[in-house]
């Protein structure tokens, strides 16, 4: 079965072709704890009109945290606590994800969870009938 890495990124292509792309893996590759679930990417000719779509799956689909949809350079859905804790700038992103990840692993299971239909809704977003690809 696919890992959540390669079908997030196959889903974002459906919206676009990707020129950056980064998820964590689910758990840690040395400890095997789970890590604070994120994604960020960069469409090659990112669109205007997509950033509804990111934004209505960060609102609904998500069932057990506040999660925050950013498109700047680069876009990216993260649980609202993360973001929060990376600071005005994000300077402190990766400083937040060690913090999180190492001392909240229910936190961590409880966004993974949420990604997981967030990844569902932007799937059927995508499909056939959602958003079109032109």
């Amino acid at each position: 079965m696919p890992t959540r890495n390669q079908r997030f990124r196959r889903i974002l292509n459906e919206f676009g072709p990707l020129e950056w792309f980064r998820h964590p893996t689910e758990r840690h590759p040395l400890y095997g704890y789970l890590q604070v679930p994120f994604v960020a990417w960069r469409f090659a000719a990112p669109r205007e009109e997509l950033r509804s779509v990111f934004e209505a799956a960060v609102r609904e689909a998500p069932e057990h945290l506040d999660w925050t949809f950013k498109s700047t350079r680069n876009w990216m859905i993260a649980p609202t606590r993360l973001v929060e804790a990376s600071g005005p700038d994000g300077r402190d992103f990766n400083e937040a994800i060690a913090s999180i990840t190492t001392s909240d692993q229910d936190f961590c299971a409880a966004a993974g969870e949420d990604l997981e239909r967030i990844l569902r809704a932007l799937d059927q977003a995508a499909a056939p009938g959602g958003t079109p690809k032109s």
